[in-house]
């Protein structure tokens, strides 16, 4: 490679101390898309969202479907699955290389009341959108629909590529974690209703794996563009792959 790189820029030649004129020439007249038409270009079985947890680059999600995945990536790297409970629903990736997050998710010591504000981060349009979009709502309930005290009820409207995605307060903090809504479930929920499993649980299940996660100070509500510029900077895509 290194020959090859010498051969391309001997190759070249610089013509002054400026760039060429920017109306020079004519634009293209195919599409971007119409490029790769015709090429099987490869889609994931399915895209969610995460948020990061460590400096490492670990990611907590939503564990529905990925025990069926023959590959699982974040961001595009490829990851592996350090561990998933089934009963809160939740699993953690790890990424096989080394990857350093924008930042890193911090998860609410105070729990918000019913009535609070509340904010969505998560990939709702995996396949038109590279980054996540934040909807806001109000906390409905501390408990499931069956009673389930790890649980909490949303008022927010989400899409499926939000689920694993953080659920934010108005601090910014980590109350919990978008959960999927299947089978039964599915049917009984209007599309304004979220399920979420609630930091509360959360925490005790990943400190006890050795993944502490940070304890957010506590603080003022923070204005919508604020939550979602700290909310980019931890949440993530991943994928499964067949």
């Amino acid at each position: 490679m290194a020959r090859v790189l010498a051969a391309m820029k001997a190759s070249f030649k610089p013509l002054g101390e400026t760039a060429l004129d920017p109306t020079l020439g004519q634009p293209m007249a195919v599409g971007r898309a119409d490029l790769i038409s015709g090429l099987d270009v490869r889609h994931p079985e399915f895209a969610r969202s995460g948020l990061f947890i460590d400096a490492k680059g670990a990611v907590l999600t939503a564990a529905a479907g990925l025990d069926r995945c023959g590959k699982v990536t974040i961001e595009g790297a490829p990851a592996k699955i350090a561990f998933a409970d089934q009963g809160l629903g939740i699993a953690v990736l790890q990424p096989l290389a080394p990857l350093a997050p924008p930042a890193v998710a911090q998860f609410e010591t105070v729990t918000a009341g019913r009535g609070a504000a509340l904010a969505v981060a998560g990939f709702s349009y995996p396949e038109a959108l590279s980054a996540p979009v934040v909807s806001f709502g109000t906390l409905s309930d501390l408990t499931g629909l069956a009673g389930e005290p790890d649980r909490a009820r949303l008022a927010v409207k989400t899409l499926p590529g939000d689920v694993g995605g953080p659920v934010l307060d108005g601090a910014g903090a980590v109350l919990g974690v978008v959960l999927p809504q299947e089978g039964a479930t599915a049917q009984l929920l209007p599309p304004e209703m979220t399920v979420a499993v609630q930091a509360t649980a959360l925490v005790p299940v990943l400190a006890a794996q050795g993944f502490a996660p940070l304890a957010a100070e506590p603080g003022g509500t923070l204005a919508a563009e604020d939550i979602l510029t700290l909310a980019q900077g931890f949440t993530t895509q991943i994928a499964c792959w067949k």
